[in-house]
Formats: C-alpha cells, sequence, structure tokens
C-alpha cells in the first residue's frame, strides 16, 4: 500500500525531490557556461550540486565554497558595467575574468575599490569594471565562504539572482544631490569624553565634474561627488577615506561656485580639521587625473571625540580643568602582528600608541571600525587576501589622522574535489 501511495504522488508529480539529487546545473563548467545578453540582464539561477573544477580560482573576496557555475558576457561596446547578486537567498562569493581556460583567468575587477555600486541590503555582492567592445567576460557565481563564529559555516548552496547592467551614474553627482550623512554619539559610563563616528559608501563611476567646480586637493580630478555633514559639535573632526587614491576637498557654501575651503584642503591621506557646532560641510570625493580620472567605490568615516554631557539629574564629574586642553597633537600608532597558530589560522594583533592612555579603533577589510584593544584575535578568517586598520586616540581625544595598516594572505585550505 505504501509503495502504491509514493508511485501515484511520483505520477502526480507531487513527489518532492531534494534540488542536489536532480544532479549539477548545466553550466556547471566552465567550458558549458551559460551565454547571457543583452543589457541588462536579470535571471534566477541556483547552484545546487555544482563543483569546482581542477585549477579553477577562488571567487570573491573572502573565499568561496566550491560549488560554482558560469555564464558569459560579450560587450557590444565600451563602458562600465556592474554584475551584482543583489536579492539572493544565497550568501554569494561572485567574480568576473577574461580568459578561455579555467586555470588561465585573468580577474577584473578585483580590488576592494571594485566592488561596488553596493546591493542596498547587503544581500548579494557586486563587480564593477570597464567593459572593451567585442571583449568576452566570464562571471562565476558560488557560495560564499566566509562567516564569524559562533555562526555555523554556509553551506554554500542555494538561489540567486544575476544582474548585468550598465553602471548608474552616482545620484550625487551634483553638488546640488550632495548625499547626506548621518552619524551617532556613543557615551560610556564613567567616561570624560564621548565618541562620534558617521560614515557613507559611495563611487564615481560615471560621474564627472561641474562649470565652477573647484579642483579638490590642487588636482584637476574630474569625477566627483558630493556629500554633506553637520558637525554635532565644536572641535577637530578627523575624516578617513578606503581605500586607494582619491581627492578629499572639504568645503562650506552653498553653490558648486561659490565655496570656501576648509584649512588644511584635504588629500589623500585624509587628515583632521576644526568645525564647529550646526555648521554644514560639503565633501567632495574626486578620483586624481591621470589621463583619466581614477574611479572606484569607497567609504568615507569621520570621527569626532568631546567632553560628554552630564546626564539630566545628573552632576557633572567634569570640570574643565580636568581635561588637557592644551593638547592638540594627534598620536602616532603601530601594529604588530604575531601567529599563534598557521592552520588553522589564529592571528593576533598587538596595537601601539606613543602617548601613554591611548584607546583604539580597528576595522578588518571593509567592516566599519569598532573599539578594540591591543592583543586583537582573529581566527576562521576566509583564505585571501586581508587589510587591518588601527588608529590611535589620544586621553585628550585626538586620533591619529593616518591608520597603520597591515595586509596579509591567508593559503587556500585542501583543494576541493576535481570536478570529473
Amino acid at each position: 500500500m505504501r509503495m502504491s501511495c509514493v508511485l501515484v504522488l511520483a505520477a502526480l508529480g507531487l513527489l518532492w525531490i531534494a534540488p542536489a539529487a536532480l544532479g549539477a546545473p548545466a553550466n556547471d563548467d566552465f567550458a558549458n557556461a551559460q551565454a547571457v545578453g543583452p543589457l541588462p540582464v536579470s535571471l534566477t539561477g541556483n547552484n545546487f550540486g555544482a563543483t569546482k573544477e581542477e585549477g579553477e580560482p577562488y571567487h570573491g573576496t573572502f573565499g568561496s565554497k566550491g560549488h560554482s557555475v558560469w555564464f558569459k558576457w560579450e560587450a557590444p561596446s565600451s563602458g562600465f558595467v556592474t554584475v551584482n547578486t543583489c536579492g539572493s537567498e544565497l550568501a554569494t562569493a561572485l567574480s568576473v575574468y577574461t580568459g578561455t581556460k579555467v586555470d588561465e583567468l585573468t580577474r577584473v575587477g578585483a580590488d576592494f575599490s571594485s566592488e561596488g555600486p553596493r546591493c542596498p541590503a547587503y544581500d548579494g555582492h557586486a563587480v564593477t569594471f570597464e567593459a572593451v567592445s567585442g571583449a568576452t567576460y566570464e562571471i562565476a557565481v558560488d557560495g560564499d565562504a566566509f562567516y564569524l563564529p559562533p555562526a555555523e559555516p554556509p553551506v554554500g548552496e542555494g538561489a540567486f539572482r544575476l544582474q548585468v547592467e550598465v553602471t548608474p551614474t552616482p545620484a550625487n553627482d551634483d553638488f546640488a544631490d550632495a548625499q547626506t550623512i548621518e552619524g551617532s554619539t556613543e557615551e560610556e559610563e564613567g567616561a570624560e569624553l564621548a565618541s562620534y563616528w558617521a560614515s557613507a559608501s559611495g563611487f564615481n563611476w560615471n560621474a564627472g565634474k561641474e562649470t565652477g567646480e573647484p579642483e579638490h586637493a590642487g588636482n584637476p580630478g574630474g569625477a566627483s561627488v558630493w556629500y554633506s555633514w553637520t558637525a554635532p559639535e565644536s572641535g577637530v573632526a578627523h575624516l578617513s577615506l578606503c581605500c586607494g587614491s582619491w581627492l578629499l576637498g572639504l568645503y562650506t557654501g552653498s553653490s558648486v561656485a561659490g565655496l570656501t575651503g576648509v584649512a588644511p584642503i584635504l588629500g589623500s591621506p585624509p587628515g583632521s580639521f576644526p568645525v564647529s557646532a550646526g555648521a554644514a560641510y560639503r565633501i567632495a570625493v574626486d578620483g586624481p587625473l591621470a589621463g583619466t580620472p581614477t574611479m572606484g567605490s569607497f567609504d568615507l568615516s569621520i570621527f569626532m571625540s568631546f567632553p560628554q554631557r552630564p546626564k539630566r539629574g545628573s552632576p557633572s564629574t567634569t570640570s574643565p580643568g580636568s581635561l588637557p586642553p592644551t593638547d592638540t597633537t594627534p598620536p602616532d600608532t603601530t601594529i604588530r602582528k604575531q601567529v599563534l597558530r598557521s592552520r588553522p589560522p589564529v592571528l593576533v594583533f598587538h596595537f601601539g600608541s606613543n602617548e601613554p592612555g591611548s584607546t583604539f579603533r580597528c576595522k578588518l577589510d571593509r567592516r566599519p571600525y569598532r573599539k578594540c584593544g591591543s592583543g586583537k584575535r582573529y581566527k576562521h578568517l576566509a583564505p585571501g587576501r586581508h587589510t587591518l586598520k588601527a588608529f590611535a586616540i589620544d586621553p585628550a581625544g585626538n586620533a591619529d589622522p593616518s591608520p597603520a595598516v597591515t595586509r596579509f594572505t591567508l593559503p587556500a585550505g585542501p583543494k576541493s574535489k576535481s570536478h570529473r
């Protein structure tokens, strides 16, 4: 009787079969990449049962699970193109290549500044590159290997969305459409100083330069985008920009042709500048002109520290004389790496400052800056390149405007089984 029921259900199409049991997708192999186009492309797919071929590279920024499927697109004209997996159920690893053999591929858009425009809900990845007319580009979609314990490692298989489209012009290309940067203030019980953070992510692909716009940091540039920020308190603000070589301009004023530069004019590396509470500042990010302006994505951060205001109904424990108002010299930060274990890797980073009593903020790769103590430990990191940045804040609230940077590469573990 039970067998009869199964046969009836199967006949009616009601018997559910696990996706992996249906076999690998038709585009599992590089040689069988699915052709897509013309633009814009928007499709759904999955990588259930897909495997990794012998010699195939790891995909994405932080490594992939070895369940890749392939697509290919031929550019009908030259220009910036964005490939993304925004809106995917699967945590994806995404890479774009040129080449005709799976073990002889050249990755395009391989650095951090190529990762954008970002997916709005961070439910996917994006790669932007400058396509050349007539060239064929190979697109690999895999499961992302990155995770943070105590979470379980990702399975690496699932459904995804793939979109290929002409890269849009930034919404904040013009001064009049400057993007507002919002921040927040952190206060700790018993601390004398409060910490303020503000950040924004952006890109300048396909951006231009307006008539009357100044030269930022004394360079013609030519691909600027704009931000608007209002200082929460008076004091010194510290601005940083990651990653790559960029031009920065800081101004006051209400029109692009009537701006007043705030000294010092900022370039790259980042720097510090005095601000007044409630004052509005305009920030321009541009690419240095070297034949054509530099274009890519970036992360903009603003940090301030200032005396904490006593809570309502609580007596003030801070007197004006308890802070060192004459100390305006920022500290210098150092990073030292220690390897506790090579396989699986466990790394410890020790932060130092030339001013006793300093605290530290650090960030790994594209994660935001967070408070961290010397002896910061990292484990379960994905294979590939990583960048750690840290800066010190001295007891007077001065922040190091040039974070210390260390870069390291973790080797891949045992290779995935070869495909057939």
